[in-house]
């Protein structure tokens, strides 16, 4: 991944502390990712992270979301477990390095970094279109797992594998991050039927739209993770489900749109 010049800032001012020169350390590290990796399982850096609230404000969600993975990725070898949500219970399972496996595949971390990324900010519209001479409009949310299945059958054919994905990222970012605001939503006295989805119909459609947009994906698109996601579904919410209890919990309402009933 390549940082902008504050990401790079930050990690250097906080992992290279023995030095003054620090500007020329950023120079030296600029454009090159190899060399900042081995920096960010530095685990200062999640500490500030976890001690300096201000400090949120001064990186991209890039660098946080990389530094927050790559350091339960490393957890993951200590400690050899995951968390899966019940209810209003975490359980423990013992998955952690079969979880460790599938961050390190080609293309996966980057992935869901990106997956992370994309819900920090929400993007929403109306459509309008003509059906049986009548002109008729609806308001789209990203974040809406039905809306994204309503858009597909408006669009053109080559719009469908981008939201097909999109639906896919949807079911793995709320059953991952937000699993126990999915059981509120189950338990709630208002709510719609559209609502009533439990963690398991979250897996469902989403290895379904993964397997999907890995069939008909563009030639941009990471195949072999569409297809990963589509057989792992399980882990990789469970990974997400313990990044977000470790790491993400005091941070979630500040990042990311609470999802809605």
């Amino acid at each position: 991944m390549q940082w902008n010049d504050t990401d790079l800032r930050f990690v250097v001012e906080t992992v290279v502390t023995r030095r003054r020169d620090r500007d020329r350390i950023v120079e030296l590290v600029r454009d090159k990712p190899d060399l900042v990796a081995p920096l960010l399982d530095d685990p200062r850096l999640s500490e500030r992270l976890r001690d300096e609230k201000e400090s949120l404000a001064r990186i991209s969600p890039r660098l946080l979301f990389t530094i927050l993975l790559r350091r339960l990725r490393l957890d993951l070898a200590d400690q050899g477990i995951v968390y899966e949500r019940e209810g209003e219970y975490r359980l423990p399972v013992f998955a952690g390095s079969q979880a460790r496996d599938l961050l390190d595949e080609p293309g996966m971390f980057d992935y869901l970094v990106d997956l992370l990324c994309s819900f920090v900010r929400i993007h929403s519209g109306t459509v309008y279109w003509k059906e049986r001479g009548l002109w008729r409009k609806r308001k789209f949310s990203d974040m809406d797992l039905d809306d994204m299945v309503a858009l597909c059958h408006l669009v053109a054919p080559e719009w469908r594998p981008r939201l097909y994905r999109r639906i896919g990222d949807i079911a793995l970012f709320l059953s991952g991050v937000f699993p126990d605001h999915l059981t509120r939503l189950w338990r709630g006295v208002r709510r719609q039927l559209r609502d009533r989805r439990t963690l398991a119909d979250y897996e469902r459609e989403g290895r379904y739209f993964y397997r999907l947009a890995a069939q008909q994906a563009e030639p941009a698109a990471p195949v072999a993770v569409l297809e990963r996601l589509a057989e792992q579904f399980t882990l990789a919410r469970e990974i997400l489900t313990t990044l977000s209890d470790r790491y993400l919990r005091p941070l979630r309402d500040q990042y990311f749109a609470t999802p809605s009933a």
